[in-house]
């Protein structure tokens, strides 16, 4: 396979799924603020500050899904002068204004504990409320498993974070379930109990947003140099391996490497060498990747003991 038709499949690929992550944030964009309404509405009428907070807690989920959409469309542009590696990156910022929603959402329900602690009010609870909560759940269910395995699929970091995201509001509606049970049993202080807990579910689920976004903007090594350099080794004509670096994140890895041939070799040959060695790279990476090498003659001047750029812990998995 020539250059350009790794360049034609690589950037269909892209665009493939680029729609393919749009049409899933669609989905869930839809079912999301179906899910808040309901909540929002009961918790308002029946003055339940937990169902209150979960409902507000699945407009964020809606709301996440507007940015993730404004995110995939700056992610899915082509490179371009001022952005030679494309603009993926802005995947991970969207990821960020995720995190945002959810902070802003945490700062509404501890607020309003506040509040409920201060007057005392007790929520009123009818056989709708358990309908509505009900119904969400099953619906945050099958939406989070869902995205999950899309976001899994598409190595999308975008819906990965939403259903993490998601994921939380399944947890809380079992929670508001199980405290509804007990305000019906006589003990009215579960619904403000229950606003705390989701407000430190949130918490928690910003955190991981939060920390999974700056791993990738920092270029944390996302791969093995030992793995890469290891394959690299294993094509005929490459006599030394070494400055592997890895970074990526979004559905794409980026490697650079530098591998000795012989110093008499001509340089077609030592190039066919460093594009089988960057097409084994990129099975090993097993996703989109973009594999630089750098050729050198193995000279006693260039054969020198490999250098890897490798973190003190494990690689991270993109």
């Amino acid at each position: 396979m020539t250059e350009n038709d790794r360049y034609h499949d690589h950037l269909t690929g892209r665009q493939s799924r680029t729609r393919e992550i749009k049409r899933v944030l669609l989905a869930v964009l839809g079912l999301n603020f179906l899910v808040a309404v309901g909540k929002i509405v009961v918790g308002l009428t029946s003055n339940s500050l937990s169902i209150t907070a979960d409902g507000i807690h699945s407009l964020m989920d809606g709301a996440s899904n507007l940015v993730g959409l404004v995110g995939i469309a700056a992610a899915s542009r082509p490179p371009d002068p001022n952005h030679p590696y494309g603009h993926r990156r802005f995947e991970t910022l969207t990821s960020l204004g995720i995190a945002l929603f959810l902070l802003l959402a945490l700062q509404q329900i501890l607020q309003g504990a506040w509040n409920r602690w201060q007057t005392g009010d007790a929520p009123e609870i009818g056989p709708i409320a358990f309908v509505v909560m009900f119904s969400a759940l099953v619906i945050s269910l099958g939406v989070t498993i869902y995205e999950r395995r899309a976001g899994k699929r598409l190595n999308s970091s975008i819906l990965m974070a939403d259903a993490r995201h998601t994921a939380s509001d399944v947890l809380i509606s079992v929670s508001v379930i199980i405290g509804l049970v007990l305000i019906q049993l006589g003990y009215p202080a579960a619904d403000l109990i229950l606003a705390i807990v989701i407000a430190g579910a949130i918490a928690w689920a910003a955190w991981q947003i939060i920390r999974d976004a700056a791993l990738t903007l920092s270029d944390v090594a996302v791969h093995s140099a030992e793995d890469i350099g290891r394959v690299a080794r294993s094509v005929d004509g490459v006599e030394g391996v070494h400055n592997i670096r890895t970074r990526g994140g979004d559905g794409m890895t980026w490697v650079d490497m530098h591998i000795q041939v012989d110093k008499n070799m001509a340089v077609d040959d030592a190039h066919e060498i460093s594009s089988n060695v960057a097409a084994r790279v990129e099975k090993e990476v097993g996703e989109p990747a973009d594999v630089t090498v750098h050729i050198e003659p193995a000279t006693d001047e260039h054969l020198r003991p490999e250098r890897n750029f490798q973190p003190e812990e494990e690689p991270r998995e993109p």
